[in-house]
């Protein structure tokens, strides 16, 4: 059942888009506000490990309705897991930014693409081209694992709540980076999100070496060395940035390639690096289901 829902959740999101949810989990960002003004949950999470007591209870009410599911079996269980898979994907369409930013700068509307890379980007974004398009590039092969590959590696191994509580550690993190609370809680909650990250960042990095330009990819990796503080990026963002940059053929890999490359404003004459980061997440993310799908079937075989 587990490869049946992820197909479905992947089917609606990438095809049946106007029924794709809208992922605005307004009741979550409720429950985050509660704990950033609350004073034994401020208590708690400016602790090791408070972070995980305070998502328990959303978590246990997932988790006892998957296995109350489970115990239906069949349909009902194949639906309960695509729809939580669902919801926790995301929030945003990385396919659907990614080609409206494109679209944009091709037509030369620059304002609206700039204000597209910022949306997509996780930190300032360049006014110039090709730079603005190389830091767009940048951005999808990282964002890839955390809307895409995390939930997804996470619901295969726990089923429908692993993918909730990767999604609430990504939530919690963000509405606490901005919120008025004590740095401990901003602090500890930062390094689960890093937790969670750990595994999903380094199958998706494989994913783009098998997708990619595999020999790039593990020089890359072999010659990765992160140094905390290096912006805003943690450090599996930084190691999705190195990995997936290199199985790119089209990103230039030093300052004297990338000045040669300073053209207009328009996207005429550009490098596809934008289209072809793109469609690297997408033959990634097509291997990770067939290895799913892989794993269903020897399950089921034995």
């Amino acid at each position: 059942m587990t490869f049946f829902s992820v197909l479905l959740a992947l089917f609606v999101e990438r095809v049946l888009q106007q029924q794709r949810p809208r992922r605005q989990h307004r009741w979550f960002d409720g429950y985050c506000d509660l704990l950033s003004r609350s004073a034994f949950p401020q208590w708690l999470m400016a602790r090791p490990w408070g972070a995980v007591l305070a998502l328990l209870p959303p978590l246990l009410v997932v988790g006892w309705l998957q296995s109350w599911f489970n115990t239906l079996g069949g349909l009902a269980e194949f639906a309960f897991g695509a729809l939580v898979l669902l919801f926790s994907l995301g929030p945003r369409d990385l396919g659907e930014d990614t080609d409206a930013f494109i679209e944009a700068r091709d037509r030369g509307e620059q304002e609206r693409a700039s204000a597209l890379a910022q949306q997509i980007c996780l930190s300032e974004t360049p006014e110039q081209e090709p730079r603005r398009s190389f830091a767009v590039a940048r951005a999808v092969v990282v964002l890839a694992n955390r809307r895409l590959i995390g939930p997804i590696l996470w619901f295969v191994v726990f089923g429908a709540v692993g993918a909730a509580a990767y999604r609430a550690v990504q939530m919690l993190a963000e509405r606490l980076q901005t919120a008025k609370c004590p740095a401990e809680m901003q602090r500890y909650t930062d390094e689960l999100r890093h937790i969670v990250d750990w595994a999903p960042a380094r199958l998706t990095a494989a994913g783009y070496a098998f997708a990619g330009n595999f020999d790039a990819v593990a020089h890359a990796w072999r010659t990765f060395d992160y140094e905390p503080g290096e912006g805003p990026l943690t450090e599996a963002e930084h190691l999705l940035a190195t990995t997936g940059l290199a199985a790119l053929d089209t990103f230039p890999h030093d300052d004297e390639e990338l000045e040669d490359q300073q053209l207009a404003g328009t996207g005429a004459g550009l490098p596809p690096v934008v289209e072809d980061a793109l469609a690297l997440v997408w033959r990634s993310l097509a291997m990770w289901v067939a290895v799913i799908a892989g794993g269903s079937l020897v399950a089921a075989l034995a």
